[in-house]
């Protein structure tokens, strides 16, 4: 259920992907796509078969007893392999939830998750806790301790004078009623 919840919101974070980036494609771009996708599931398809040639060459020369044992033991092995994965997935649903939290991004959890003991991946996120809202705060502060930029039009407000005013071209009036009403408005009061 929860490996399902993961291909579902993975299957909605690309399309959302694909809906941001609106990209253009010509025939020739899409067939080349399109061709390795199929070299990709192809080759997927070919190790798999290999692999499985191998388990039945190996069980080949061994006589039932052994053959047997040797079934068996590939069989423990692969469902100790799925195993480790339903934990994994597991461990990053519980991850997911801690970010989630804390406030930090579950696109996380792929870059926190790198074994199945949750309690090392607690420690990894505290740690990236630690060090983001550390840079947060860092790049706060170095923004708040620039200067604000100066205003072309704040510099020519002190500056104008009504004589200043009443020699101006009327696109010149014009341009600072747009620009700042309120000074033009007070600046042609006779």
């Amino acid at each position: 259920m929860g490996e399902e919840n993961n291909l579902q919101t993975e299957q909605d974070n690309l399309q959302e992907q694909q809906t941001e980036e609106k990209a253009t494609f010509t025939k020739e771009d899409v067939a080349s796509l399109i061709a390795s996708e199929i070299q990709k599931a192809l080759d997927k398809q070919n190790k798999k078969n290999e692999k499985e040639a191998r388990k039945q060459k190996s069980l080949e020369n061994l006589d039932e007893e052994q053959r047997a044992k040797a079934i068996q033991e590939q069989r423990i092995a692969e469902l100790e392999e799925e195993v480790a994965k339903h934990r994994l997935l597991s461990t990053k649903n519980e991850i997911a939830k801690v970010l989630d939290k804390r406030g930090l991004s579950i696109e996380l959890v792929d870059f926190v998750v790198t074994t199945d003991d949750e309690d090392e991946c607690i420690e990894k996120i505290e740690t990236l806790d630690k060090i983001f809202k550390q840079m947060v705060k860092d790049e706060v502060n170095k923004r708040l301790k620039s200067t604000a930029p100066k205003n072309a039009n704040t510099q020519k407000e002190t500056l104008l004078t009504k004589d200043a005013f009443k020699k101006m071209t009327l696109a010149e009036q014009q341009q600072l009623y747009v620009t700042n009403k309120e000074l033009y408005e007070e600046l042609s009061k006779k």
